[in-house]
């Protein structure tokens, strides 16, 4: 028993900075190949240079990832404390439970312990969410900048084309990183998360056209 007890693991800890990572991502391999695919509508035709063209690429990068730190702060924190001050009020109703029921019968007092340990356990840490996220968002978002950010503007096509390419490796390489640290279904994982991902993108770019046709 003693050696089963060594060799569990509970997983669910590393669930909220897992999403976080499988979100960072998400969003950064987004704007990336959104930008290599609409490079006419989101920059001007002096930036299609591919100095320029990559060096804005990193500027949105940079700010998309500050971005989504501060939206990851904030909502946590929010998750945070209504967490808290529920685990607040579980503590004061299990201790009169346990007061009422100490006087009737004799249960063991390390089962409520367990209990509001693994409650604890459960909040989430707002900063290492941001973070991740943010640093997943940055880093796996230059892998279609780089990929296709040096093909010359009269390849269009190809540099489309790479982009999705790139970016859809990125994605099973998320999903398949998410699954293996949170020890999950890898083929589920991955299959979500680049389904997902290429639906975002299609959102996006169906966006960026009919504002292209409206405003033309």
């Amino acid at each position: 028993m003693e050696l089963g007890q060594k060799q569990y693991f509970d997983y669910s800890q590393r669930a909220q900075w897992l999403r976080g990572v499988v979100l960072g991502g998400l969003e950064g391999l987004v704007f990336t190949t959104l930008l290599m695919m609409n490079i006419d509508q989101m920059v001007t035709q002096d930036q299609t240079k591919s100095t320029k063209l990559i060096l804005t690429g990193f500027l949105g990068l940079i700010s998309g990832a500050l971005r989504i730190a501060t939206s990851e702060l904030v909502s946590v924190y929010t998750q945070v404390d209504i967490l808290t001050f529920q685990a607040k009020r579980d503590l004061k109703l299990s201790g009169r439970r346990r007061d009422h029921h100490h006087q009737h019968n004799h249960h063991d007092p390390h089962d409520h312990d367990h209990h509001d340990e693994k409650t604890w356990q459960m909040v989430p840490n707002p900063a290492q969410v941001a973070v991740t996220s943010s640093l997943a968002y940055l880093l796996v978002g230059t892998v279609p900048l780089l990929a296709s950010g040096f093909v010359d503007q009269q390849h269009n096509n190809l540099r489309t084309c790479i982009a999705m390419i790139s970016a859809s490796l990125s994605m099973l390489l998320v999903g398949g990183f998410a699954a293996v640290l949170g020890n999950a279904s890898i083929a589920r994982s991955c299959a979500r998360v680049l389904v997902g991902g290429l639906v975002a993108i299609l959102i996006m770019w169906g966006k960026i056209k009919i504002y292209s046709w409206v405003y033309v």
